[in-house]
């Protein structure tokens, strides 16, 4: 048998299924590419960074383990269980039958933005995880019948019959954390940042124009002129400069959260060790990916067009 005959299935393809097809093949090339650069990227940053100490953490990119503690204040309650922990996610999807087709359709997500804490003997850092990639300790999946879930994830775990799907993501308190991302200390602030602050509160009371008129139109012709506008910026300068003060009788506050630079800011409750194992699986599986697809979309031309 020759090379052109092993070709003839492709031959005998419908114009619609051969184009399916040879799009589904570069598709999984290029997905396949950009996850194994994404997975590569991620890879070198977590195996490359060394680890520091937050006592002794240099401002900018580190790494830091150490475990997660609530802040003091209001306790942090997952929205579907309750459950009492540093940092949530969930989603509820619907199952949806249109024809021959059916899917579950995401109705309703969200992420958690409160900030929390890691502890790792030598101090403490306060985590902002806006942005994150989070790798968490718990990741439940139950199903229901209602748009809010009435049980918890033992309740549900079935999904025969159910019009609902809830799933929730967790940290949990006392988790051990490995996180990598944008290490800084707030202290008191530099002129250019009383500057900058005083721009985004003058910014801020432009949105309301009425407000504005009220508090700095003194001779009421309904504009802000010049010298009005002078006035309320030497007041927005004057708050600033207020919270400033304020601020510098608190002790300077070392926060962890996204790199300006856009480098990835992983919350990890995964070990190093496991969690690098898992980047290389997904760079494996990529790397298979765009072989594979390259591979078979080129056959698909060939074996068409010769």
């Amino acid at each position: 048998m020759t090379p052109m005959d092993g070709m003839g299935w492709v031959q005998e393809l419908g114009t619609r299924e051969y184009l399916f097809l040879l799009a589904a093949a570069w598709a999984a090339c290029v997905f396949g590419f950009f996850g194994l650069w994404r997975s590569l990227r991620r890879l070198r940053l977590v195996e490359g960074t060394p680890k520091s100490l937050i006592r002794s953490a240099a401002q900018g990119y580190v790494e830091l383990q150490g475990d997660a503690r609530l802040m003091p204040g209001d306790p942090i309650l997952a929205p579907l269980t309750r459950q009492h922990c540093v940092w949530w996610s969930y989603r509820i999807e619907r199952y949806r039958r249109s024809g021959r087709n059916s899917s579950w359709d995401t109705v309703e997500q969200a992420t958690s933005e409160e900030l929390f804490l890691v502890d790792d003997g030598t101090g403490q850092c306060v985590v902002d995880p806006d942005g994150a990639e989070v790798y968490p300790s718990c990741d439940d999946t139950w199903y229901g019948s209602t748009p809010m879930p009435e049980g918890g994830p033992a309740l549900g775990r079935m999904a025969l019959g159910s019009e609902y799907r809830y799933t929730e993501r967790r940290v949990h308190e006392r988790d051990t954390l490995y996180t990598l991302g944008w290490f800084h200390t707030q202290g008191p602030t530099t002129g250019a940042d009383i500057d900058l602050q005083v721009a985004q509160q003058l910014r801020a009371w432009k949105q309301d124009k009425d407000w504005l008129l009220r508090q700095f139109d003194a001779n009421r012709d309904g504009q802000i002129d010049q010298q009005e506008w002078d006035a309320a910026r030497a007041e927005a300068r004057r708050l600033v400069l207020a919270q400033e003060r304020e601020a510098m009788q608190r002790p300077a506050v070392n926060v962890l959260g996204r790199d300006p630079d856009g480098r990835t800011f992983i919350l990890s409750t995964l070990p190093q060790g496991t969690l690098t194992w898992r980047l290389r699986l997904y760079a494996t599986l990529a790397l298979a990916g765009f072989i594979g697809g390259g591979a078979l979309g080129t056959y698909l031309l060939h074996a068409r067009f010769g």
